[in-house]
C-alpha cells in the first residue's frame, strides 16, 4: 500500500502573528483495512476540517485539503475507562508554539505544517546513557570517528547527527524521524534540538523522494530501507535500541511499514512513536508503541482510535485501560494541554495511546503536541 504521491503544490501566506508559515498534511485516509481508500468523486470541494473530500477537490486554505479515497475511517472516543492523564504541569523545557496550518493539495493529500519546539532538558555529558539492557553493535563500530561537525548529509536524501560523546566505538541508540509531507527534511532535527534526543541518540532522518514531501510507500520504502543499512554497516548503533517517531506522512509511513512483516523486521524497531497517522490494515508483529493524535483532529477527521485499535490487536492488548500519567500536561497558544494518555492492560508489548487537545496546526489539532518530544523519549528510555 502507498500514499498517493501526485501532490499539487499550492502557495499560501499566512499573517505574520502566526509565524512561520509551515504547510499543513491532509492523509489519503484509507476507507478499508488495507488503507487504500474507497471509491472517490472528482471535482468536490473539501469541506473545511473534514479532511475528506474526493480527488480532485479544491481545498479550503487551512483545512488539510482534500483527501483521495473516500471518507476516513471513523475514529470515536477512547474505550470506557480509558481515561486520560490529569491536565496541567509544568511546561517543558524548549516545548514549542502551534505550527502554522496549510493549504490543501489535490489528489494524494495536503500538506502538514511544522510544530516547533523539542520539549525536555538537555542532560550534560549523557554520552548514550538510556535504558539499560545489552547493546548489540552495529557492524559499522570501530569503522571511523565522529563525523567532522557531528553531521552527515546527503542533500534531498538524509541527515544524520552524532551526539558529542559519539566516538565511533561505543554503540548508541538511533532514533529516525519522518517528516511530514510538506516540511523540510530536519522538522525532527528542530523538534529534538536542545532534548535528551540529541544528546544521547544518533538522529536520522531520512526525506521522501516526493517533490512536495509527501512519503509514498512504494516508492519511498528502497530508500528508508537503504538508510537502515547504510547506519548499520557504517556507523556504531546499538542494534537493540532503534526507534522511530514521524508526523502525518511521516506517521503514516512508519504504519505503513508495520503493516509489511518483512520490511518491519528488517527496520528492526524497538518501538515506535507516530503522530497522527492512519489506518492501512494489521500490524504485522507486536510492538511497544506510544501513538499520539489530537481527539479533536480536523485533518484526519477522526481521533485516531482505528489505528490504535489496530497496534492494541496486534499488541494482544485488551480493551480496558488506565490512566498513563508519567506525561505531563503543557501550555500551547494559550491552551492548558491535557495529553490524555492511557495505558491498554494485558499486552505482550506497551501499549499507549495519548488523545490530546492541542490545538497546534491553526487550530486543527493535527500538529505534534508539546508534550510529545519528552514522552518520546521518556518511553523508549523506560523500555527494558
Amino acid at each position: 500500500m502507498r500514499l498517493r504521491s501526485n501532490v499539487r503544490l499550492l502557495m499560501h501566506s499566512f499573517p505574520l502573528s502566526l509565524g512561520l508559515a509551515l504547510i499543513a498534511c491532509a492523509p489519503a485516509e484509507p476507507g478499508s483495512t488495507t488503507g487504500t481508500g474507497g471509491s472517490s468523486s472528482s471535482g468536490g470541494a473539501a469541506v473545511q476540517g473534514s479532511g475528506g473530500a474526493g480527488t480532485g477537490g479544491a481545498a479550503v486554505p487551512g483545512t488539510g485539503g482534500a483527501a483521495s479515497g473516500g471518507a476516513p475511517a471513523t475514529g470515536g472516543a477512547p474505550v470506557p475507562g480509558s481515561g486520560g492523564a490529569a491536565s496541567g504541569g509544568a511546561t517543558p523545557p524548549g516545548s514549542g508554539g502551534a505550527g502554522t496550518g496549510g493549504r490543501g493539495g489535490g489528489a494524494g493529500g495536503g500538506r502538514s505544517g511544522g510544530s516547533t519546539g523539542s520539549g525536555g532538558t538537555t542532560p550534560t555529558g549523557s554520552g548514550g546513557s538510556g535504558n539499560t539492557g545489552t547493546p548489540m553493535p552495529s557492524a559499522g563500530c570501530g569503522k571511523s570517528g565522529r563525523p567532522s561537525g557531528g553531521m552527515v548529509m546527503v542533500a534531498n536524501d538524509h541527515i544524520y547527527t552524532f551526539p558529542a560523546a559519539y566516538d565511533g566505538t561505543k554503540p548508541f541508540p538511533l532514533y529516525m524521524g519522518f517528516h511530514a509531507c510538506g516540511n523540510p527534511i530536519d522538522q525532527f532535527i528542530n523538534l529534538t534540538k536542545g532534548s535528551a534526543i540529541e544528546t544521547e541518540y544518533v538522529r536520522a532522518v531520512p526525506r521522501s523522494s516526493d517533490s512536495g514531501g509527501c512519503w509514498s510507500y512504494n516508492t519511498d520504502i528502497p530508500r528508508v530501507l537503504k538508510v537502515y543499512d547504510d547506519l548499520m554497516a557504517n556507523y556504531c548503533i546499538d542494534t537493540n535500541r532503534i526507534y522511530a517517531s514521524g508526523h502525518s506522512s511521516g506517521a503514516q509511513m512508519i504504519v505503513q511499514i508495520l503493516t509489511h512483516k518483512a520490511d518491519a523486521e528488517h527496520m528492526h524497531w524497538k518501538a515506535v512513536a507516530p503522530v497522527a497517522a492512519s489506518d492501512y490494515g494489521a500490524i504485522q508483529l507486536a510492538i511497544p508503541v506510544m501513538y499520539i493524535q489530537g481527539k479533536m483532529d480536523s485533518v484526519r477527521g477522526q481521533d485516531g482510535a482505528s489505528t490504535v485499535g489496530r497496534f492494541r490487536t496486534a499488541n494482544g492488548c485488551m480493551t480496558t485501560s488506565t490512566p498513563y500519567s508519567q506525561v505531563m500536561g503543557c501550555s500551547s497558544g494559550g491552551t492548558q494541554v491535557n495529553p490524555g494518555c492511557v495505558e491498554y492492560a494485558g499486552c505482550k508489548v506497551p501499549t499507549i495511546w495519548c488523545s490530546h487537545n492541542d490545538p497546534n496546526y491553526s487550530g486543527t489539532s493535527h500538529g505534534v503536541p508539546c508534550f510529545a518530544m519528552k514522552a518520546m523519549h521518556d518511553f523508549f528510555q523506560s523500555l527494558p
